[in-house]
């Protein structure tokens, strides 16, 4: 009996979505035959669209852009960044920025603490085999470790290090103006260390009691630029060469230029934003809340587009106003707002048509509950397409993406290296 290719080589089965028979060919669609859904996929035109965006109001606002990688973690998309001329990629741990070097990313800032010495070590040693690379810190004990490691290393250069400023009840940083001086001061008398600047994400920040969530996200903002005004003023900053302030998910980016490009630190700096979610957007969160989504915020008509979506076949009409597709928390992500039903293509016919109206009301593993209207001609055996909410939490389902044109057609793929 033939051993299937598989039970050896896992990298030899096929990607989930893509057609069932062997071998790659081009310009394949993914409504052929033998697609096996659900499938995800990028709209090239969106992605184009959505890169030109954000390109612009980089270049307007004179920032630079550093997108958060664990969005994707595609070779092929931080490529399309890099090409974009972003300043570097965001990692949220030392392996996933192993992974960006491997896929010749050549700047990564690792916006988390690193605390474990073996990670310290591999770091140094990519840092002086020519890896631009830094992290933050939040505490003295992420310093001292820092300094034990390269001390015992004697690595060629200082690593660069940004202080970290968080919030109550958030995540890693520091929480107050003192508590950030003591760990810079720490930093800056640091043998091995460069403070490079001031470090946070706003992007977990909401409303809070009479105060609207841009309020509170203004004073958040304006806390980390105290802490860099009195880092700076002590003299505590070695700018490597650039002295660097950075925030900005994807909900706030334009907050966070308005506050930070109006910091008065006396010396020069550069502005780091770093969106995960730009590229693909979404029909949800995101689309909610970013300031080139529903509500403009920008002052200029731009807008992103949602680049992706999934698509599963009608399973099951078992009741008048419900429909069973085979699309489930598997394949598309659900800690945002739950998949929008966005298109139809009919069994039989080649046109893709906006859905009628229809919701989705749950998810199981492998399938979607969809409520429609009883009258509502949808059929066992035709294709939904679902905008998603949340991208970070739909590429994670998926091996490899098709990247296709308007008619659906793939022109090339997005691999992912979760």
């Amino acid at each position: 009996m033939t051993e299937p290719a598989g039970a050896s080589n896992p990298d030899a089965v096929r990607p989930k979505g893509f057609p069932l028979r062997a071998g790659d060919r081009a310009g394949w669609s993914i409504f052929d035959s033998d697609v096996a859904y659900p499938i995800a996929v990028l709209l090239r035109s969106a992605l184009d669209h959505n890169r030109r965006t954000m390109r612009s109001f980089c270049l307007r606002n004179g920032v630079d852009l550093a997108p958060h990688g664990k969005t994707t973690m595609s070779p092929e998309l931080f490529r399309m960044q890099i090409d974009d001329g972003v300043w570097a990629i965001t990692a949220a741990t030392t392996w996933q920025a192993k992974v960006m070097r491997e896929c010749g990313i050549p700047r990564v800032l690792i916006a988390n603490e690193v605390v474990s010495p073996g990670e310290i070590e591999w770091l140094a040693a990519a840092r002086d085999d020519g890896f631009d690379v830094m992290c933050y810190i939040d505490s003295l004990y992420g310093v001292a470790v820092f300094d034990e490691v390269l001390g015992r290393l004697q690595p060629h250069r200082r690593f660069p290090v940004l202080v970290e400023m968080g919030v109550p009840g958030g995540r890693a940083g520091v929480r107050t103006i003192d508590e950030g001086l003591a760990v810079s001061a720490a930093a800056a008398s640091s043998a091995h260390l460069a403070l490079t600047g001031v470090a946070g994400f706003e992007g977990i920040l909401g409303a809070q009691g009479d105060r609207s969530a841009l309020q509170v996200v203004d004073a958040f903002l304006d806390h980390m630029v105290d802490l860099a005004c009195e880092v700076a003023r002590r003299g505590w900053f070695e700018p490597r060469p650039d002295l660097i302030l950075t925030a900005g998910g994807s909900s706030y980016f334009d907050r966070v230029v308005a506050r930070f490009c109006t910091a008065e630190l006396g010396q020069p700096y550069r502005v780091v934003i770093r969106s995960g979610c730009y590229l693909t957007h979404d029909d949800g969160s995101v689309h909610r809340t970013s300031p080139m989504g529903e509500t403009g915020r920008t002052g200029h008509p731009e807008h992103l587009i949602p680049a992706i979506e999934v698509w599963g076949t009608v399973l099951s009409r078992p009741e008048p106003a419900r429909a069973i597709v085979g699309v489930g928390r598997r394949d598309i992500s659900f800690d945002g707002t739950l998949p929008v039903v966005k298109k139809v293509r009919r069994k039989g016919e080649a046109m893709v048509e906006a859905a009628p109206p229809m919701r989705t009301a749950a998810l199981n593993d492998q399938h979607a509950f969809i409520d429609l209207e009883e009258e509502t001609p949808l059929a066992v055996g035709d294709l939904v397409g679902f905008g998603i909410s949340h991208p970070c939490t739909t590429f994670d389902k998926w091996r490899a993406i098709p990247i296709v044109e308007r008619d659906y057609r793939v022109v090339s793929v997005a691999r992912t290296l979760f």
